[in-house]
């Protein structure tokens, strides 16, 4: 583990870096998972700092990758530190020094310290970006007797699906305290898609204009050998594609050079592009050895495709790719990104296929076709902007908590 992994873990633990509350308006007290989680809160943080510019917004985040991200992407005054470790005293002590006004859960953290704590200190809990997945309600069911208690006291929840409302709902939540809002995590990425960025890239990476480019974003499991073997037989019939492989986790990142090695293909990893003096492209395979870049990555390609979804995971962010314009390809299991893909779907710009098969011949009608049409990248447009506004909506519920949020306060234990 690297020096400034063990400072940050540390840093959960013992809280040496928590921030210090500013005294003028109310404290909000932001958590985040990781990068998923941050990335959804982009969207509420500019707009809530234009609508409660006196309000002292703070973001926890719970592992290395997404506390440097938030770092270089939240706005300027948004203070950002580790998450404390759901121990008592690593909890309290941030309490204590942050006294926030509110606390904003992201997604689905449920910590029981917490949310006890929380409670204790009479603070109101709201969660933005709610979902609950199938296989968590039944865990949280099992330890209702830790977790009943953190359900009920959540004042207020804006969920991505009419299903996450049923689930929570089903976990305690009043059902007068849950609204169907859709996430916020799509209103931020028009904003990020710059195409200056990918002039940058290409010319970081070497990669002519005409050149086509395959992303494989978010790969899990054996999604990270298959889209390895999908490219490799393509470039039988076109030499000329370059390869950007993405998995969702650095640790599989060996296993995927271990078979680029097996069979003899040169690589290169990302990380090599980054540095001051970035070495010339090699090869065509590149690896995606480090967090933070696969967003402005997929502004690159032209065939995409975004993982956990030929693996029974659920599906990560498909919405990203179409927020340039793009066309975007992903297998059958959407569990977590089920409206993502009924709204991209219904525009033609997303594409579930059953298997690994039909995604390579997909691929290569696609090359055969050419470039993506006009009226294809309006369409991705268009459906960008049926998934958006979500953080309106969001920020519109939270000033009624900051503006008398000692009144939604709940009851302790």
């Amino acid at each position: 583990m690297a020096q400034g992994e063990r400072n940050f873990w540390r840093s959960r633990l013992f809280v040496d870096k928590a921030p210090k509350p500013v005294p003028a308006g109310p404290r909000i007290w932001f958590h985040a998972a990781s990068v998923g989680e941050v990335n959804g809160s982009l969207g509420i943080f500019k707009r809530l700092g234009a609508a409660c510019p006196r309000a002292a917004l703070f973001l926890s985040v719970g592992t290395p990758q997404g506390y440097r991200f938030a770092r270089s992407h939240v706005p300027d005054g948004v203070q950002v530190f580790p998450a404390p470790v759901d121990v008592p005293w690593a909890v309290c002590r941030t309490v204590s020094r942050l006294r926030p006004d509110l606390f904003v859960a992201l997604e689905s953290e449920f910590w029981p310290v917490l949310h006890w704590c929380l409670r204790k200190h009479r603070i109101p809990v709201v969660l933005l970006n709610g979902r609950v997945s199938k296989r968590s309600v039944g865990r949280y069911r099992r330890l209702s007797f830790v977790f009943g208690r953190v359900f009920r006291a959540i004042r207020w929840a804006s969920v991505k699906t009419v299903e996450d409302a049923r689930r929570l709902a089903s976990l305690g939540v009043p059902a007068h305290r849950i609204a169907v809002m859709g996430s916020a995590k799509y209103d931020s990425l028009a904003d990020r898609a710059d195409t200056s960025v990918i002039d940058a890239w290409r010319r970081r990476l070497e990669i002519p204009d005409g050149t086509p480019v395959v992303v494989g974003g978010s790969l899990r499991g054996a999604e990270c050998r298959i889209l390895l073997e999908i490219f490799k037989d393509l470039k039988d019939d076109h030499p000329d594609l370059v390869g950007l492989f993405a998995p969702r986790h650095l640790d599989r990142v060996p296993q995927m050079i271990q078979w680029l090695e097996r069979h003899h293909l040169p690589y290169e990893l990302l990380s090599s592009f980054l540095s001051q003096t970035p070495k010339g492209r090699g090869s065509d395979w590149v690896v995606v050895d480090c967090i933070g870049h696969l967003f402005e990555l997929y502004g690159l390609g032209d065939l995409i495709f975004c993982g956990g979804t030929l693996v029974p995971v659920g599906g990560h962010n498909i919405v990203e790719p179409v927020a340039w314009g793009k066309r975007v390809y992903y297998g059958p299991y959407t569990d977590k990104v089920f409206e993502e893909h009924r709204v991209l779907s219904r525009y033609g710009v997303g594409v579930m296929v059953p298997d690994a098969e039909t995604l390579s011949h997909r691929w290569r009608d696609a090359l055969a076709a050419g470039p993506l049409s006009e009226s294809a990248k309006g369409a991705a447009r268009q459906a960008l902007d049926e998934l958006t506004g979500a953080a309106d909506r969001q920020v519109a519920g939270l000033r009624r908590f900051l503006d008398r949020p000692r009144a939604f306060a709940p009851d302790f234990p």
